[in-house]
């Protein structure tokens, strides 16, 4: 088992809206952030229980140096999301999403997958992930996002949670969705 780096909350104790901080051994700092969807997501207002999710966002907040592999990072992110949810609400819908500013949000995405299929396998969490084409003015192309939706296999509402993605996917159109 990867040991995750030791990390700390704002506030304290955590509450819906929360960000977790950590240090690598290398100086890099990382905040994970939740923060209730429909404040990034419009879209998500007219779907009644996937609006109730939690936006997670993860990003280095001071890089020392150059970046190198460390397994830890994914090993703590996972550790976060679970502190997070035992904290909170087990039953929190989360969406992770990839940052899409340096166009390597398909990388990110994998290494994403990789972390929640190596370290969250005690969460008990289903994943669905999707990828939104979106318009992209500079070239007249589009711009790929990638976002996964994290649940608890035995969630409540799961089968509400399922028709509302799939409600999503018809309101944003087939066109923009792979």
């Amino acid at each position: 088992m990867i040991k995750p780096y030791e990390f700390s909350s704002n506030p304290s104790p955590v509450e819906i809206n929360v960000d977790y901080q950590f240090e690598t051994c290398n100086g890099h700092v990382y905040k994970v952030t939740f923060i209730e969807a429909t404040r990034i997501i419009d879209i998500l207002d007219n779907l009644p229980v996937v609006s109730n999710a939690v936006y997670v966002i993860v990003d280095p907040i001071y890089i020392q140096g150059n970046l190198i592999l460390d397994i830890r990072i994914g090993s703590t992110v996972i550790d976060i999301i679970k502190n997070y949810l035992w904290e909170t609400d087990r039953f929190s819908i989360l969406v992770f999403n990839c940052d899409i500013s340096d166009g390597r949000q398909k990388n990110r995405h994998h290494k994403f997958d990789r972390w929640f299929r190596n370290y969250a396998v005690d969460l008990n969490f289903e994943k669905i992930d999707e990828e939104i084409l979106e318009p992209d003015e500079t070239n007249g192309g589009y711009t790929a996002t990638f976002i996964s939706i994290l649940y608890a296999a035995d969630h409540p509402r799961k089968t509400i949670i399922l028709q509302e993605l799939s409600l999503l996917r018809s309101t944003i159109g087939a066109d923009k969705l792979r």
